[in-house]
């Protein structure tokens, strides 16, 4: 009669889904989405152009899940990766829609210019030192330049953002060059072994 009354609901133990098999099931989703999709396009007599977007997406989901799986201790270099994973997708969802060119009109300019705002956000989030993250700005900037091919093409034909965008990078990295430029050099030689 003395002690503890007996629980009457049975704790069942509850089984844990493991990182790995996690990983499993998003791929093994991503896969079969993409069989059924192609399943459907065959069907169709390959008629339904938006079914390539979709398959798009989703194989670049697929990437995206397994990028932040695989940079998961290293917040920058994840974020990084991940924007320009969503830049690539953005552009090629614009070239395969025929939709005009607000991928390189819009998209990449804003897209380099959060990159830039999320490295150094993610690094005080982190309380990194400048010198532990200043190549992902560097690399930004170097990245942002490709801008100007298209606008050399004619294919972008609001050039405004782009260049408003390569000029504000560029003021970053020259300031980057004669502010900090030893605290460069070193995370150079120290990360790219130059």
């Amino acid at each position: 009669m003395g002690g503890e009354p007996d629980d009457p609901f049975v704790k069942l133990p509850s089984p844990r889904v493991s990182f790995r098999r996690m990983i499993q099931v998003v791929t093994f989703v991503c896969v079969s989405l993409e069989i059924l999709l192609g399943a459907f396009e065959i069907i169709n007599g390959f008629t339904a152009g938006w079914i390539y977007v979709f398959m798009l997406v989703i194989l670049l989901s697929g990437v995206d899940f397994q990028v932040a799986v695989y940079y998961r201790n290293n917040l920058i270099r994840m974020l990084t990766t991940q924007g320009y994973i969503i830049m690539a997708l953005l552009l090629l969802i614009a070239h395969l829609t025929r939709s005009g060119s607000w991928a390189v009109t819009w998209a990449a300019p804003s897209m380099f210019l959060m990159l830039i705002a999320v490295t150094f956000a993610a690094a005080k989030f982190q309380q990194m030192e400048l010198q532990e993250f200043i190549l992902y700005p560097a690399f930004d900037v170097l990245m942002s330049l490709l801008q100007i091919i298209p606008i050399a093409m004619g294919l972008n034909k609001n050039i405004a953002p782009a260049v408003l965008c390569i000029a504000l990078m560029l003021i970053l990295v020259s300031s980057l060059v004669i502010f900090r430029g030893d605290m460069l050099r070193d995370a150079a030689a120290k990360y790219l072994h130059m």
